[in-house]
């Protein structure tokens, strides 16, 4: 199986157009690989125009916007990264600090079942996304291996020698009439090689030629040992998004995920026309809320009660009908006396933008100060907190400016303060990690980093409270996989 080139891109890059005869090795030079053929930029405009935001069409090329993820074309995987730097040119190492950022990002909002990923996520990680998921992915289907293959009753029709299960006389008769030492019987066997476990085979066995890393090949052949029992069959990912999930099957349900976006990306139909691409793409903006939403639970005491989308409110009304509706990302209420209602402590806006600390106004868009001044309006809160992505090459200890509004006249006599603040996407050291996700990898416990001095001259064991992290191959797949769906 021939395998496709990898573009590997930033968020609201370029990429180039040619016509496929003209997709020479010096044309990918010239624009770092990213390039494409017209077939191509048909998909990515369909895919535009299905999933506003994604790309558009300009002069010479394809815009992308603050979709991340992958995309699979005619010629070529599109690998698109979020943009963490200042900088326009991204080196290689600045690309693995991306992808690292975004498995960072997706392992704590739990959008995928991601597990360890060479023993902590937030690594810089070298490979391609694709290769990633399908360690994951492999990963996954040894550990269901290790705890037993699932076993389901098979039916059978066959001819035996003796009779074995329901004896089918009508059948006998018809086909068996000049061969009765042998018996057409119907019957049914308590097997593994059920369509289970067959889906996880070809699906193990999709993924071969997609691996180019040593570790991975080494992992994929100690899986693939696991299920070699099961035979060969033709499974696509409508086969396995078919197959009936109950109690018995809840420990399959993170692979049998996989399953199904694996097998339509490194397999895809061709019956389902040629303007159609498997995905796997995500809302930057949704994603960073929801990795914003995750800190400030893990950072909330027991005197504070964390809302995410809400509370819905309208600004105004219009006679007796209400306009304009509001619904911040994240309120933060405060618990008072028993008997007494809680209330609004802090609104807090997320914003997957990246701001310039050059100028006075941090390169803050007016538009976002004008919604977080009408939450504090609308909610009467004075608190107002605006978070963005610490740019990669930026200490974690600046910090954001806080702007001042005089609102006399709505909030009596107290004016509305908008803490900006800057969060940290990628993790450069234990230190990082722990005031990041509050847990640290088993492999950096306390008893494994004894004796080892942190960036600020403390001890690894005061600085990282060790806290045992949940297993992420037992989180419940999220409505954000697009796997094997397509548009």
């Amino acid at each position: 199986m021939h395998t496709l080139r990898a573009i590997t891109v930033e968020e609201h890059c370029f990429i180039a157009i040619t016509e496929r005869n003209q997709l020479t090795d010096l044309v990918l030079r010239e624009y770092n690989g990213a390039v494409i053929t017209e077939a191509d930029a048909n998909i990515l405009d369909g895919l535009g125009e299905k999933r506003p935001g994604f790309s558009q069409r300009v002069a010479g090329g394809v815009k992308l916007a603050q979709h991340c993820g992958m995309v699979r074309l005619h010629s070529c995987i599109v690998e698109v990264l979020p943009k963490i730097g200042i900088g326009e040119n991204p080196t290689p190492e600045h690309l693995a600090r991306s992808r690292g950022a975004l498995l960072t990002m997706l392992h704590s909002a739990r959008e995928l079942p991601i597990a360890k990923l060479e023993g902590a996520p937030q690594r810089p990680v070298e490979a391609v996304l694709i290769e990633v998921f399908i360690e994951t992915f492999l990963q996954c289907t040894l550990e269901v291996a290790r705890r037993g293959l699932l076993s389901r009753y098979v039916k059978h029709s066959d001819e035996l020698p003796v009779i074995r299960g329901r004896f089918d006389i009508h059948s006998q008769v018809r086909h068996n009439l000049v061969r009765p030492h042998l018996l057409r019987c119907d019957y049914e066997e308590f097997t593994e090689d059920n369509a289970y476990n067959k889906a996880i085979a070809a699906t193990i066995r999709a993924c071969r030629p997609w691996i180019r890393r040593a570790s991975t090949l080494r992992l994929w052949s100690e899986t693939y040992s696991r299920y070699a029992g099961i035979s060969r069959s033709h499974i696509t990912s409508t086969h396995v998004s078919r197959l009936p999930r109950e109690r018995t099957t809840h420990h399959y349900e993170p692979v049998l995920t996989w399953c199904e976006w694996l097998l339509d990306f490194v397999s895809p139909s061709m019956s389902v026309g040629l303007l159609e691409a498997p995905t796997l793409l995500f809302d930057m903006n949704k994603l960073f809320e929801s990795h914003v939403g995750l800190l400030e639970e893990k950072s909330a005491d027991e005197s504070r009660i964390i809302l995410r989308q809400g509370p819905v409110r309208s600004l105004a009304t219009n006679k007796t009908l209400a306009v304009f509706g509001l619904k911040p990302d994240i309120t933060i209420w405060q618990v008072r006396e028993p008997g007494k209602p809680a209330v609004i402590e802090e609104v807090v806006d997320a914003k997957w933008k990246h701001l310039n600390p050059r100028v006075a106004d941090w390169g803050i868009a007016a538009a976002d100060i004008y919604q977080v001044l009408a939450y504090s309006i609308r909610y009467q809160c004075q608190r107002i907190r605006l978070v963005y992505p610490l740019p990669d090459g930026m200490t974690a200890d600046i910090v954001g400016p806080v702007f001042r509004i005089s609102a006399g006249e709505v909030l009596g006599s107290r004016a509305v303060e908008i803490k900006v603040d800057l969060i940290p996407v990628v993790a450069y050291t234990r230190a990082d990690v722990s005031k990041t996700f509050g847990l640290i990898p088993e492999s950096w416990t306390a008893s494994n980093t004894k004796g080892q001095e942190g960036e600020e001259g403390h001890s690894v064991r005061q600085v990282l409270p060790v806290r045992k992290q949940k297993d992420p191959r037992a989180w419940p797949p999220c409505d954000l996989l697009h796997a094997g769906r397509r548009g």
